[in-house]
């Protein structure tokens, strides 16, 4: 299973290089899409260690992590991808307004 979930990485790492959507990419490299986010879920959760991180509370005490993100020049076709809980993914263009995406995020959150 280890060298499965290297390999995955790697696949997965690429495809965040490739400045393709994740469709795309799948469609170039022949990758069935449901196995391209099964491990991309699996892997997400994932430490160092490879154990799952989900379910553990942070420091923060809500069991979510944030990452800062610092961007960089928006390319023309960007999109960014956020999850959320839940295993939801929300697809920004790459001139999003970051006001508008916190409070979107809330509002997904505050339904579930």
């Amino acid at each position: 299973m280890a060298q499965r979930a290297k390999y995955w990485r790697t696949v997965l790492s690429e495809c965040e290089r490739s400045g393709l959507t994740q469709a795309a990419f799948c469609r170039q490299r022949g990758i069935k899409p449901v196995t391209f986010y099964w491990w991309k879920r699996r892997l997400m959760g994932a430490g160092e260690n490879g154990r799952s991180t989900r379910g553990h509370r942070t420091a923060g005490g809500k069991g979510n992590r944030f990452v800062e993100v610092v961007m960089g020049e928006s390319l023309p076709g960007q999109v960014y991808e956020v999850l959320v809980s839940g295993g939801r993914v929300i697809r920004l263009p790459g001139d999003f307004d970051p006001d508008c995406v916190a409070r979107l995020v809330a509002a997904v959150e505050s339904a579930c």
